[in-house]
């Protein structure tokens, strides 16, 4: 199975604003998408978008600047996906409580945790 976020199944849209018109182009994933925004960058469209299937911006040059930078970013991203290592959950479902930014919870549970397995 192909993970959704490297191919969408309906695909996606990649949305180029101008000045009077707007165009758009259908592809089969961001991976084919992010070459179209450079594309259009270059030229003189004034926003441009990824759209998934379902409706959700996933990139938008006005909110997330440069494609450059948010590619680097959303390579990282899927870089982390493959991952073999599981995926950690916050128990206290705060969805900003990721890897090395762990919410105040948490924190303290890790805390506790050391103090008590280190004999204190």
């Amino acid at each position: 199975m192909i993970d959704p976020a490297l191919h969408e199944e309906g695909g996606v849209t990649v949305l180029e604003l101008y000045e009077t018109t707007r165009k758009r182009t259908k592809v089969g994933s961001i991976a084919e998408a992010i070459p179209l925004v450079k594309k259009a960058r270059q030229g003189e469209s004034v926003c441009q978008k990824i759209i998934s299937r379902d409706g959700t911006v996933v990139y938008n040059s006005d909110r997330n600047g440069d494609i450059e930078h948010w590619e680097a970013e959303w390579k990282l991203e899927m870089k982390g996906l493959s991952s073999s290592k599981t995926v950690r959950r916050c128990p206290y479902l705060n969805s900003g409580c990721v890897g090395d930014d762990l919410c105040m919870e948490c924190l303290m549970d890790k805390k506790i945790e050391e103090y008590s397995t280190t004999g204190y």
